[in-house]
């Protein structure tokens, strides 16, 4: 037995790994949606390989420069239950079609990941992805709008 203790080591904030691994625009954007899920008081929960984090039973973001359809940041949504019902401006609404998660059978046993046909804001999509939103790099008025919808979720 060592006569050292092995020491803990510190929790990894996400900001240290979006400071640490992007830069301009998206890490801008990156810090600015995580202090919104902070001031929304939306748990975070930290990737132990330090690529990302899942926010609440929301969803998930990761930060990776691989693959490259996600790089160098995307914010995923876990559900998306909204329906025509929801009164929300067509900006809004575009943005969620525009970034609806269509099935790239990104992985073995893509067949059995939960997705399918679904809904969002009264279009149909037929291979929704189980994560049915999915943001890459997404500039300041998208983020805006991620923001909404996630407050609208919460």
């Amino acid at each position: 037995m060592s006569i050292f203790k092995k020491r803990k080591k510190a929790p990894i904030a996400i900001e240290d790994i979006i400071r640490k691994k992007l830069k301009g625009d998206a890490q801008m954007n990156a810090l600015s949606f995580v202090a919104f899920l902070r001031a929304n008081e939306v748990q975070i929960r930290v990737n132990n390989d330090g690529g990302g984090c899942a926010f609440g039973e929301i969803g998930c973001m990761a930060i990776s420069k691989k693959p490259a359809h996600i790089a160098p940041w995307t914010i995923w949504f876990g559900s998306c239950d909204f329906d025509e019902s929801v009164p929300v401006d067509d900006a809004l609404k575009e943005t969620a079609w525009a970034n609806a998660g269509i099935c790239g059978h990104c992985h073995a046993g893509w067949e059995d990941c939960g997705g399918g046909e679904g809904t969002i804001f009264g279009k149909k999509f037929e291979r929704l992805c189980h994560s049915p939103l999915m943001f890459v790099n997404p500039d300041a008025q998208t983020l805006e709008h991620v923001m909404k919808l996630l407050q609208m979720l919460k």
